[in-house]
């Protein structure tokens, strides 16, 4: 298994967001988690990437036992193996689009030369190799920008990709060429996806799904 959460439990002062939560996730599927605002499922996100830590039980991610990761390994592992997309985009408006993407290669000091490479590469399989790298992301449509977000989030060849409402802010027609964006994603990278939403209309799209209210698996 690619990510194996059991029996997780988070606390915030008295409140509890997640309340003995079990998921095994195989590696290279699209699995979603759908719920409600408030269900916990965006804790659950954070907690699988090595964001926030869980008050009791044990995460496993890519063979690692996150729990034994102190917060510089857990940023280390994290630029490592996982990639982020978000349902805002986070992408700074004064750099150009193959600037944004290039940026978690920088944070592991990868050359000039080889990021360019990489970044193009990543702005190709997300679907925007038609699109010029110059552009700053404020040309760009809200799909197109979400697209430069996976680009960025794929760039260092992560093994987990975690999406948290990715088509969120976007219409029906755009969502669904983010989605055929992340299908092609897994099909050309082989990367284990988990995204987490409250669309039902998503659905067709994963491979495996659970449900999530109250802070717990519920079907």
């Amino acid at each position: 298994m690619e990510i194996v959460v059991k029996d997780v439990h988070k606390y915030y002062g008295e409140y509890p967001a997640l309340r003995g939560v079990t998921l095994e996730v195989p590696k290279g599927i699209f699995h979603c988690i759908l719920g409600p605002s408030g269900s916990g499922k965006s804790t659950l996100l954070h907690i699988i990437g090595g964001v926030d830590k869980p008050t009791k039980g044990e995460v496993v991610v890519a063979g690692v036992r996150l729990n034994d990761l102190s917060d510089d390994q857990l940023a280390e592992f994290r630029n490592r193996n996982i990639g982020f997309v978000f349902q805002l985009f986070y992408l700074i408006p004064r750099m150009s689009i193959l600037e944004n993407v290039e940026l978690p290669l920088i944070l592991r000091g990868v050359p000039r030369e080889e990021r360019r490479r990489l970044a193009l590469e990543a702005l190709q399989l997300a679907g925007l190799g038609h699109v010029d790298p110059k552009k700053k992301p404020t040309q760009l449509s809200g799909g197109e920008q979400q697209r430069v977000a996976i680009a960025r989030a794929i760039v260092t060849k992560p093994r987990v990709l975690l999406a948290d409402e990715p088509t969120g802010n976007l219409d029906s027609a755009t969502a669904k060429v983010v989605m055929d964006t992340f299908l092609n994603l897994k099909k050309q990278l082989g990367i284990t996806i988990v995204m987490v939403t409250h669309n039902l209309e998503l659905l067709p799209y994963c491979d495996r799904h659970v449900r999530m209210r109250d802070g717990k698996i519920v079907d």
